[in-house]
């Protein structure tokens, strides 16, 4: 664990300064104290002496916008409860010094282990050094849909590049040759691999990957506008598939301004699997996540290092389904 002569190294006061601000204990200048929480929070020490074991995990999540991150802490809160464990969420806005502030909360509140989904090591250009000191201070922690492979650290997640590979197939075998990537933010994995599928998906067709990509942010908005740029190449796709379920709402509103009809112009066919999907008009294909067994995967492996800290457990990869609904159709 850190220690707090490492504290007020880091923060340039005295040990006895440090402590003070650790403790509480006396009246510190704000500037001081501003500089030695700032240096905890990094270093994530946590005061001695504090509370005991509460038999309470944490759940961080990166955003409560995508339905699909509060269906799986929902999930994970039930299969916990079973378990007799309390849940503490974490929004985390997708910022990792605001995911390095709630680690060190709920350090503080002694919990049992975290459980950090689809977080800030998805972002490949990221920092990542918390988990990295996290692990080194004995943290239990499991990560959903996102892993780094330098740490001992076991990931549960859907196999992103099959996704991609599963989507693009479904519209090759409807008929469809130029089929687009309405496409998260290049820098994030599950982005990349994702595209990866695709790509072996049109090889293995004997069709080019034709450069029909087009990267936005993983909203409705993002997907609207990564539409917009795809069909307005000189050879547009007659389907496309989506980073997210929220991208290709965003698609399907997007091809109805531009006057397209779905599926009998354009296929479109989303990822995640949340409930709304199957509200729209056509109700959207999907690739769904099995929410529920990755769930009960990710807190069955961190009851498994609460009561074998030392244990060293393996991944477990699944594989996504396709749901197919009205919006794709035959080219």
């Amino acid at each position: 664990m850190s220690t707090l002569r490492e504290v007020a190294h880091r923060a340039s006061v005295s040990v006895a300064t440090a402590s003070r601000v650790s403790t509480g204990s006396a009246p510190v200048r704000p500037e001081t104290r501003r500089r030695v929480e700032l240096a905890m929070r990094d270093l994530l020490y946590v005061t001695p002496g504090g509370k005991p074991t509460t038999g309470a995990i944490g759940l961080l999540l990166p955003e409560l916008s995508n339905p699909i991150f509060p269906v799986l802490a929902q999930a994970m809160e039930a299969r916990a409860t079973a378990a007799g464990l309390a849940s503490i969420l974490g929004n985390t806005t997708g910022a990792s010094l605001r995911e390095a502030d709630y680690v060190h909360m709920l350090l503080d509140h002694q919990v049992d282990g975290f459980i950090f989904i689809s977080c800030e090591m998805t972002h490949l250009a990221g920092d990542h050094a918390h988990y990295a000191r996290l692990l080194q201070d004995g943290a239990r922690m499991v990560f959903v849909n996102g892993a780094l492979d330098d740490l001992d650290v076991p990931s549960i997640g859907v196999d992103e590049r099959h996704a991609g590979q599963l989507a693009t197939q479904h519209l090759i075998d409807l008929g469809h040759r130029r089929i687009g990537f309405v496409a998260g933010p290049d820098d994030y994995l599950p982005t990349r691999e994702k595209g990866e599928g695709r790509e072996d998906a049109l090889t293995a067709a004997g069709l080019e990957p034709d450069g029909l990509v087009a990267h936005r942010k993983f909203s409705v908005e993002g997907g609207r506008s990564a539409l917009r740029e795809l069909m307005g190449h000189s050879s547009p796709p007659t389907g496309v598939i989506c980073s997210s379920d929220l991208m290709a709402i965003g698609a399907l509103q997007e091809a109805r301004e531009l006057g397209l009809r779905v599926p009998a112009d354009l296929s479109v066919i989303g990822f995640d699997g949340i409930e709304a999907a199957g509200w729209m008009s056509p109700p959207l294909t999907t690739i769904e996540q099995p929410v529920d067994e990755i769930a009960a995967t990710a807190v069955d492996a961190l009851r498994t290092l609460i009561a074998e800290p030392d244990r060293s457990l393996p991944s477990f990869v699944f594989k996504a389904k396709l749901r197919r609904r009205g919006s794709t159709g035959p080219a």
